[in-house]
C-alpha cells in the first residue's frame, strides 16, 4: 500500500502519521491492501477552483475524489485508485458547528473520498444509505485503531 500526502494549506498542522494510519485502516477494510492513493489537504479557495473546473459548481465543498481506475474493483495492473482532496477549512467550520474535533470531521471526509474512488455513490437514496453504512463501519474501525 502506498499513500502520498500533500499539504497545500496553512490552516492547521497535519499529523501525517495519523492520517496514514487512518487511510490504511480504510483501505484494508475495503480489501484494497495493495492500493495506491494520493491525499491532498487544501483550503476552501483551492477546492472551490477544483469544484468549478471539474464539476461546474462555483463553491467550496468538503471533499472531492478523482478516480484513476477504468473499472470498479481491484486491478492488479493498476493499483492506483486516485486522489482525495480534502478542504481543511471546511472541516474546521463543520467540526465547530457540530461541536466535534476537526480530526473526526476530516476522518469522515477521508473515508467518504476513498469510498467514492471505489465506486460508492451518494446521489440516489439507496446508494447513499449503502455509502453511509460503509462509512460508519470504517469510521468505527478507525476509532478502534486510534493512537
Amino acid at each position: 500500500m502506498r499513500i502520498d500526502i500533500q499539504d497545500l494549506q496553512d490552516k492547521i498542522r497535519l499529523d501525517k502519521k495519523k492520517i496514514l494510519r487512518r487511510a490504511d485502516v480504510a483501505l484494508k477494510a475495503m480489501a484494497e491492501d495493495d492500493a495506491e492513493l494520493s491525499l491532498v489537504f487544501v483550503d476552501d479557495a483551492y477546492i472551490k477552483d477544483l469544484n468549478r473546473k471539474y464539476r461546474g459548481v462555483d463553491s467550496a465543498t468538503d471533499v472531492l475524489a478523482f478516480y484513476l481506475r477504468e473499472k470498479k474493483g481491484f486491478n492488479p495492473d493498476n493499483p492506483v485508485i486516485g486522489d482525495v482532496v480534502i478542504s481543511v477549512e471546511t472541516a474546521m467550520r463543520e467540526a465547530a458547528a457540530r461541536k466535534i474535533p476537526v480530526q473526526k470531521e476530516m476522518d469522515l471526509y477521508l473515508v467518504h473520498g476513498i469510498l467514492h474512488l471505489l465506486g460508492y455513490d451518494d446521489e440516489k437514496t439507496g446508494d447513499r444509505k449503502k455509502m453511509r453504512s460503509m462509512e460508519k463501519e470504517i469510521l468505527e474501525g478507525i476509532c478502534r485503531d486510534r493512537t
